[in-house]
């Protein structure tokens, strides 16, 4: 993200740099980011349209101390996190803390967690945070396409949680975090980090009392296309009588850069049996394909266009009449 750098003592200055960015100058350096995005969304099967605010999210975030060193990062808004089944034609939400996730309709509070860094390799995140878990995330402006896809519908979001972080190997996290996502009491293991190029998450995640999570994330970037790739293998705890307990989901992501152009491309596989992982129950497989052509004005903007179609093997649109759909979508954005 570009962001334009500014320290405030007293009033404000701007200056110029490759990542644009506001620090505010109060007692300590504060950094002020958000983005305000909106996008036409259609789709078929059935035939709907509509504008929609898709991010509007304004946060700051500083770090104090020298020996221990204490941080905080806060986020209000809303998101709309449109993705290829529904095609757009939610409405924004917000946290919702009675479901412990992003669930209510409407502007509020995103999250908010304070950071301790007792050492240079040891640091512990509490509060209402994002996962480390998927390769697309939330706030879409930062997802090289618009709609979020079906492996994203099936990972964890934002939560309360606590995550404990070690950082002694070099190029290397570890971490493990305890968190409240769905009202219950969840468990997470985590590597992270960059060997030989290529950038990897391998994430272990336990819904107790109802399913669990293997999620593995890889980027790489050759030449001009930066690749990505996010594997997840779920199973259920207690499936009920001729429900199958199992699932996975497989994304495959190619961003041919041009300068300002770029044409993100995503390839999606589900095959989730009658577990009802990723469908809630209504196809066994399916597959989808995004392209999101995307410009950019200006380092901190961005006008793109959006082909989404998803297919599944059971007649699940348009009143159980038809096994696919297809989104077309528009948005521009600004981000700082």
């Amino acid at each position: 993200m570009r962001r334009l750098l500014a320290f405030v003592v007293f009033g404000i200055a701007l200056a110029e740099a490759e990542e644009k960015k506001f620090s505010l100058k109060v007692s300590e350096d504060l950094e002020l980011y958000g983005a305000l995005t909106g996008a036409y969304f259609r789709t078929n099967n059935p035939d709907q349209d509509r504008f929609n605010l898709t991010n509007g999210v304004l946060g700051i975030s500083g770090e104090v101390g020298k020996d221990t060193r204490v941080g905080f990062d806060l986020a209000v808004g809303s998101l709309l996190m449109p993705t290829v089944w529904d095609g757009g034609q939610g409405d924004p939400q917000r946290f919702d803390f009675t479901q412990k996730g992003i669930a209510r309709e409407g502007f509020g509070f995103l999250w908010g967690y304070l950071t301790v860094k007792p050492s240079n390799v040891l640091s512990v995140d509490f509060g209402v945070m994002p996962t480390n878990i998927g390769y697309e995330v939330a706030n879409t402006y930062s997802n090289p396409n618009i709609t979020l896809g079906t492996t994203w519908t099936a990972q964890p979001v934002i939560y309360p949680a606590v995550r404990v972080t070690f950082s002694g190997v070099e190029g290397i996290d570890l971490y493990a975090e305890y968190n409240q996502e769905l009202d219950l009491d969840n468990f997470v293991l985590g590597v992270l980090g960059e060997l030989a190029g290529i950038s990897f998450a391998l994430n272990y995640y336990d819904y107790r009392s109802f399913k669990n999570l293997i999620d593995l994330v890889l980027s790489y970037s050759l030449g001009n296309i930066d690749l990505g790739l996010n594997f997840d293998y779920q199973w259920l705890d207690d499936p009920q009588a001729g429900q199958d307990r199992s699932a996975f989901g497989l994304a495959l992501y190619a961003i041919p850069n041009f300068g300002r152009l770029s044409v993100p491309v995503r390839l999606e596989y589900f095959n989730e049996g009658t577990s009802g992982i990723y469908s809630g129950g209504n196809a066994d497989k399916g597959y989808t394909i995004t392209v999101t052509p995307t410009f950019k004005p200006a380092g901190n903007t961005f006008l793109r266009a959006e082909v989404a179609y998803i297919s599944t093997d059971r007649n699940i649109f348009e009143n159980g009449t038809e096994d696919n759909r297809t989104t077309l979508a528009v948005e521009i954005g600004f981000t700082f």
